[in-house]
């Protein structure tokens, strides 16, 4: 089992995001020109971070996406998130919550300028794509259950695999080209899967969700992953091999097109991304009462954080797991207001927690928990819309 330890060798994650970008300079992507050499490694830098014991996201079962239970037998998706849950069996946090979190903070972090740590959120959004890409992960073999021996030995194998080709390892970027060449002659990069990624779940008739596009490709590579489970537990060594190569090919395209997919998505200047330092105020949808007197603004902070302040230095607190963003621009006065959904509860006035405010159906709602709902699930009581200049006639709940 030494000889299998995936600590030996480097991080398969980091190698993934380079031969990710190598693949789309190998195939003459505009996306290619988007990111520099510095970006390059600032992603390559990230991208083990969050499996790194202490990290922000790192935590027991958070990083599975299971579509299957180690049986086989198959497991349902929430019915609002539409995801399936992690390996604690709750919704929130998963991979799919951590992702869509991480591209949006990437998005408006970009936007804002700071470049640094939104290739850094671009490269955690990447991992937790990896992570949905891989059999254990999505087959419910969690390290802390009695199937983490062959958990350790897929992604040990892996390791092997990546880094040692024809057995003798290789530096990281002969091996990261290597793969990107041969993802290139062999696969399809799903670029036109990756469209509408802003875009949430959101209730239609019949008491019915309609999901998002980042959930319709997270759970499609969660139940092809699910396919793989034998290759996991079972004993055959070249089935095994066969489905490691496999998954870090589907690993690698799909990070491609969500690279490719930012690019995109920076250009579109339509796209409901934070403007930094505009002055806003948040509105009791159909009453007359504002969250604060004074106008509010936008700050990203180095590593990542964003917060809601006024000038005078009062805020509403964005924890470092959440992420800001609009996601309706309309004519008006009037533009929606949600949040990433890592976590679902991302935002509380002055550190109040009697008086939450959360995202949920797509609009801003200070929210109460659901206790029959498993994992941190609230329901909306007030939902609060965002203005661009203050009503004349207004009361207020902090001032």
């Amino acid at each position: 089992m030494a000889k299998l330890d995936k600590h030996l060798y480097p991080s398969v994650h980091c190698g993934i995001v380079r031969a990710a970008l190598l693949l789309l300079e190998q195939t003459s992507h505009p996306a290619s020109k988007r990111f520099s050499a510095g970006d390059a490694e600032a992603m390559i830098g990230e991208a083990a971070a969050p499996d790194k014991l202490g990290d922000r996201q790192q935590g027991r079962g958070l990083h599975y996406y299971c579509a299957v239970r180690p049986d086989g037998t198959a497991l349902g998706t929430h019915p609002v998130l539409g995801g399936y849950c992690n390996g604690k069996g709750a919704p929130s946090p998963s991979p799919l919550t951590m992702l869509d979190a991480e591209y949006r903070a990437a998005l408006a972090l970009y936007r804002a300028g700071k470049y640094y740590p939104a290739m850094k959120s671009l490269s955690r959004a990447l991992h937790f794509l990896a992570d949905i890409c891989c059999p254990p992960h999505s087959c419910g073999l969690t390290y802390f259950s009695r199937y983490g021996a062959a958990h350790r030995r897929y992604e040990g194998r892996a390791a092997e695999i990546f880094w040692m080709p024809e057995g003798t390892q290789v530096s990281e970027y002969t091996a990261a080209a290597d793969w990107a060449k041969r993802t290139a002659e062999t696969q399809s990069i799903p670029f036109d899967a990756y469209t509408g990624l802003l875009k949430g779940s959101r209730p239609v008739s019949g008491g019915e969700w309609e999901h998002g596009s980042l959930t319709e490709i997270c759970n499609v590579l969660a139940l092809s992953g699910a396919e793989h489970l034998s290759a996991v537990i079972d004993d055959d060594e070249v089935v095994r091999d066969q489905s490691i190569t496999e998954r870090l090919y589907c690993s690698i395209v799909n990070c491609a097109a969500l690279l490719a997919a930012f690019d995109r998505d920076l250009d579109d200047r339509a796209l409901p991304v934070w403007e930094e330092r505009h002055p806003y105020w948040l509105k009791c949808f159909g009453t007359a009462f504002l969250v604060s007197e004074d106008p509010l603004y936008l700050l990203f902070e180095e590593d990542g954080t964003v917060t809601l302040s006024t000038l005078e230095g009062a805020y509403l607190a964005v924890g470092k797991l959440g992420r800001v963003v609009l996601t309706d621009l309309t004519a008006g006065l009037e533009t929606h207001f949600r949040f990433g959904r890592e976590p679902l509860l991302t935002l509380y006035p002055g550190g109040d927690q009697d008086h939450l405010v959360a995202q949920l159906r797509g609009q801003l709602h200070s929210i109460r928990r659901i206790p029959a709902w498993p994992g941190s699930l609230f329901q909306s009581q007030v939902s609060f819309v965002l203005l661009n200049q203050k009503p004349e006639k207004a009361k207020f709940i902090f001032s």
